[in-house]
């Protein structure tokens, strides 16, 4: 097999494709494997996956609707509700498929990267990402990234193609292919706009072209038209995807907002549990505020509303926020959301020992800014991509999730700078030398700005304890949740779950005395408890009876 390394706008050759889609399958399928074996999370899921999960079982037994206005983004969970109803809600054939899906990403990529700087870089570009440990983790979790990341790349890659050879098809599948991405993950919406603006603009003084950005806009329509005739249907809006853009908006950019999903002022960490319970919780905040009961589309505006009001009041504590969020997106951290990428560790040896972490793809992307190739061609369809994952990342939340915007753009030029920094050795030492201490600086600040901070929390140390105690492992319970109230001393759920699990292991004085703290802390927070300690362990158990699946 011959990568051509000096091939411009060639991918690499279908051997290597093929080589690169089988690495990031055994890594992807490795990873799971371990997970299968050891992790108490395998069969439970958590809270945006069970609300996918319970909202796929809904879907597989027949109720294509719930006659509401989608608040979450909806193709993921009907392709996860047409997987059950045809082979039953085993999480781990959903877990395959989309180990899959996350392989096959990999040669798309190395492919769009070779189209635009050479098949060595589009072959760099895809050893990066099938070694890439947020890539490979995702693919082991019920939540939509995989889908939409397969989607996002097979329709760049199409966006291409239209772009270099004026094959209308190429822009119908593009458009189609980046609309269905922004239905499996709403913030994708704008886009697929202005990816739909920048075909235009490539094309604008080729006459025989002009046609192509019809044709995407028509594949971008036709893919959003299922999801926004069911919200006209369901609630009378226009609602093109969901209705928890501006809630996330606002979560993203309020006065205690700190680039994670934080509670603003007057809503307590209870209303973020699950998307239902914040939908109801942010829909009785606006009313409170506003006196009227308000719709999906209208919640959704106030809450945008409410966010930009509080920038234009205080734009210098919204310059420091932004300031925040930046510095979160450069350091090397991984910002856990529901699920916890350091947690999985403890199971997986490959995620824990990939060679590639953000820090590594963000340092060899700032390199390859100064290599003279991306400067002469192809970087301004990369450019667009990191600009507006760049653009969401600051207007919403900084999280392992979120961040994922940026890889398939960071990748790409990753992919070039890693190429850049071979070739300059030869071609020229002092560009080489440049680039290698470029890449450096990068990876320094990078690991600076987040050492020492802590890679799990109380609240995955909490859910661990769930876990555990739902596979009947009382002892690991207890140590979790032991490790969870050190971090978050007056924890009351934590303590009445404790007191719960002590008395599984006949341990009645200790339990006692975890239901007398918890009560303080009770009587503290204003929060009324049964007379059995009820809230906490009624929650516990609750979440994990939900949560269980057949694997």
């Amino acid at each position: 097999m011959n990568a051509e390394p000096d091939a411009a706008g060639l991918s690499p050759s279908r051997g290597w494709l093929l080589g690169l889609f089988a690495l990031a399958l055994a890594l992807r399928g490795g990873s799971a494997w371990f997970a299968s074996t050891g992790s108490p999370f395998w069969s439970q899921v958590n809270v945006d996956d069970r609300a996918y999960h319970e909202w796929a079982l809904r879907i597989a037994g027949g109720q294509w609707s719930d006659g509401e206005v989608f608040f979450l983004s909806p193709l993921y969970p009907y392709a996860l509700g047409a997987l059950y109803r045809l082979f039953g809600a085993s999480m781990g054939l959903a877990v395959v498929l989309q180990c899959i899906l996350s392989a096959a990403t990999i040669p798309m990529l190395a492919a769009l990267g070779g189209r635009l700087f050479g098949s060595r870089a589009g072959l760099l570009t895809g050893l990066l990402g099938a070694f890439y440990g947020p890539l490979i983790f995702f693919s082991e979790c019920l939540l939509s990234e995989t889908l939409h990341l397969f989607l996002v790349c097979a329709g760049l890659l199409q966006l291409q193609r239209a772009a270099s050879e004026g094959r209308l098809a190429s822009a119908f599948g593009a458009g189609g292919l980046l609309g269905l991405a922004a239905v499996a993950r709403a913030y994708f919406l704008a886009s697929g706009v202005l990816l739909g603006l920048w075909l235009w603009w490539m094309v604008r003084q080729q006459p025989g072209r002009r046609v192509l950005p019809m044709g995407f806009a028509l594949g971008l329509l036709l893919a959003l038209a299922p999801s926004a005739l069911h919200n006209r249907w369901a609630g009378g809006d226009v609602v093109l995807v969901n209705s928890s853009g501006g809630i996330n908006f606002f979560l993203g950019n309020h006065a205690g907002a700190n680039g994670r999903i934080h509670p603003p002022p007057g809503v307590s960490v209870e209303g973020l549990l699950t998307p239902e319970k914040m939908r109801e919780t942010f829909a009785l905040k606006a009313q409170a505020e506003t006196g009227q009961a308000m719709g999906a589309a209208g919640l959704s505006s106030h809450y945008y509303s409410e966010a930009r009001a509080w920038m234009l009041r205080h734009p210098g504590d919204w310059l420091s926020l932004l300031g925040l969020k930046l510095r979160q997106v450069v350091e090397a951290f991984e910002y856990p959301g529901d699920r916890n990428a350091y947690q999985a560790q403890r199971w997986s040896p490959i995620l824990r020992w990939t060679p590639v972490g953000w820090t590594l793809v963000l340092a060899l992307a700032v390199g390859a800014c100064f290599m003279p190739t991306v400067r002469q061609r192809g970087v301004g369809l990369v450019h667009v991509i990191n600009g507006i994952g760049l653009v969401v990342l600051l207007a919403f939340l900084v999280t392992d999730r979120f961040r994922l915007v940026l890889i398939p753009g960071c990748l790409l030029l990753a992919g070039i700078g890693a190429d850049g920094l071979m070739r300059a050795r030869g071609e020229s030492p002092r560009l080489g030398a440049m680039g290698r201490l470029l890449v450096l600086a990068t990876v320094s600040l990078s690991l600076s700005i987040g050492a020492g901070r802590p890679k799990e929390s109380y609240m995955s140390h909490f859910n661990l304890a769930l876990k555990y105690d739902l596979r009947g492992d009382l002892v690991q319970s207890e140590t979790c949740l032991r490790e969870s109230l050190l971090m978050r001393p007056g924890f009351m759920r934590g303590h009445l779950k404790l007191a719960e699990v002590l008395q599984g292991l006949g341990r009645k004085s200790e339990a006692q005395a975890e239901v007398q703290i918890a009560r303080r802390l009770a009587r503290e927070q204003g929060i009324r408890l049964g007379p059995e300690g009820g809230r906490g362990s009624q929650a516990g158990n609750a979440e994990g009876r939900r949560g269980s699946l057949k694997r």
